[in-house]
């Protein structure tokens, strides 16, 4: 999981000073634009981590993916398949990577979509996105040799929703407190 966390903090570095070159946040003097900013980092980060792989010549890569389907070869389409092997052969570590990991690492992604973008604030919309990317992304670890797997699917579709509802949670919460401030 360090190694992980330590990884994602790297390319996140790695992309900052292009996206203050770029955007030059400190212009705008706006608070959603610097959270726009951790989110461009935050996705752009998530992304290269989920897209690390083998790649090569396109048409080796389709082949690729077109032999591993014929033949299953990394791809698991059985739903809490992995999850139920993760609890019979238990360990810390690979627990936290891969149920934990998988549902901590969306969450911003479904926070941010809601916090930055009024539209995105309806339920369709939250489902909608919450499958979006991670289908995305399990369909392109095809084409780069990496595993494909239903459960990381619902693990990052659960956390997606997870951190869409924590900002609602949030929300409702503020709102009350200022309720009660102009009450009392």
């Amino acid at each position: 999981m360090i190694r992980y966390i330590g990884k994602f903090i790297g390319i996140t570095l790695g992309i900052l000073p292009f996206y203050l070159l770029l955007r030059r946040p400190w212009r705008k003097k706006s608070r959603r634009e610097w959270a726009l900013g951790g989110f461009i980092l935050y996705t752009a980060a998530l992304l290269a981590l989920a897209l690390e792989g083998t790649y090569g010549n396109p048409v080796w890569m389709a082949r690729e993916a077109v032999r591993r389907i014929r033949t299953g070869e990394g791809i698991n389409l059985i739903p809490f398949h992995t999850v139920r092997n993760f609890f019979t052969h238990f360990t810390f570590d690979g627990f936290m990577v891969n149920i934990v990991g998988n549902i901590v690492m969306f969450m911003p992604w479904g926070f941010g979509l809601v916090l930055l973008w009024r539209k995105n604030r309806t339920f369709g919309a939250v489902i909608l996105y919450s499958i979006a990317l991670p289908l995305l992304i399990e369909t392109s670890q095809l084409f780069i040799g990496r595993n494909v797997d239903v459960d990381d699917l619902i693990l990052n579709f659960a956390g997606s929703c997870l951190g869409a509802g924590l900002y609602c949670l949030l929300r409702k919460v503020i709102l009350c407190g200022k309720i009660l401030e102009t009450c009392c």
